[in-house]
């Protein structure tokens, strides 16, 4: 852990401070927030001339490994941890790290979604029977048959036909871990190559389903829907539009993330409780509005979940 927060008086004020008790920060992880970083950190130092921020922004996966060897001081992850990420840093530290959520991600790319053919009349699923769906071991059973969902005609005797990838700690396990109750894939899940592979399959087969994180649909076939996913049975199914997202109201919407080392007998550091505050504010939120038309572009905290995290500071 980095020294204390320094005196409020600026660098300017007191020219002669030791580095040392200057603040300085390092983050590791997603390499799609490089800008948005950028912005947050001459904003913050705008305010405490004397911090030094560095970043080593290579790819979410890299972030939580970062600060499990010490090499961070924040972890930027825009993918649920995995239960290895999480074990690993407790093997060595004997606690779970700090989590804040500051955003949501890929919005710029399409948020995570469940995939059907259009000829499926299945108007919607909740996340209970999502997870019913593409995994084994639910308390509830699982659903293996059109029918169980309520379809009618000549698909009452259709099973469902699982597509996806891979569940090797990539995107298949993230969402499993974080939406899907963590049980196992189904034995009828289907693994295949790329995400074009598994698009392709649900719009050749009208019994297919598939789940996927935020990737690009500018290109989705016409043979192929986005199913609207409700939070759980009874309440209203919505899609993944940005104004769905921005709410909090689509129930795949994966968090921005930062991970830091903080001992759960002990309170954040000052400088570190000064940088996520400022993430928080409006000033902060805003700049994470901006980039919601980029590639990878990410949406400020719901209401809710932006008095949520903030509660976490306090």
């Amino acid at each position: 852990m980095s020294a204390p927060q320094p005196d409020k008086l600026s660098a300017a004020a007191a020219p002669n401070q030791p580095q040392r008790d200057a603040v300085h920060l390092t983050l590791a992880g997603a390499d799609g927030m490089s800008d948005l970083f950028t912005q947050i950190n001459a904003m913050f130092v705008g305010a405490q001339p004397a911090a030094r921020i560095d970043m080593a922004l290579k790819g979410s996966v890299t972030g939580l490994p970062a600060l499990t060897a010490g090499a961070a001081s924040i972890a930027v992850v825009t993918h649920e941890a995995s239960a290895a990420e999480i074990a690993a840093f407790r093997q060595v530290w004997g606690y779970a790290p700090f989590l804040l959520r500051i955003g949501y991600a890929g919005y710029g790319q399409n948020a995570p979604a469940v995939y059907v053919n259009q000829r499926n009349p299945l108007p919607s699923l909740s996340m209970q029977q999502l997870a019913r769906v593409f995994t084994a071991g639910a308390a509830a059973g699982n659903i293996n048959f059109w029918s169980q969902l309520g379809l009618k005609d000549g698909w009452q005797q259709r099973r469902i036909h699982l597509y996806g990838l891979r569940d090797d700690g990539g995107s298949a396990t993230v969402l499993r871990i974080g939406h899907l109750g963590k049980h196992p894939y189904a034995p009828h899940y289907e693994t295949l190559d790329s995400r074009q592979a598994v698009l392709g399959a649900v719009a050749d087969d009208p019994y297919g389903i598939a789940l996927l994180a935020p990737g690009d649909t500018a290109a989705l076939p016409e043979s192929l829907r986005i199913l609207p996913l409700s939070a759980a049975d009874g309440m209203a199914a919505v899609m993944p539009s940005r104004d769905n997202v921005a709410a909090g109201r689509y129930p795949l919407s994966v968090y921005v993330q930062l991970y830091l080392n903080r001992p759960p007998t002990q309170p954040l550091e000052e400088q570190y409780k000064n940088y996520l505050k400022l993430i928080l504010s409006p000033a902060g939120q805003s700049l994470m509005a901006g980039t919601a038309g980029n590639e990878t572009g990410y949406l400020p905290l719901s209401e809710d979940d932006l008095k949520k995290e903030s509660n976490k500071l306090d």
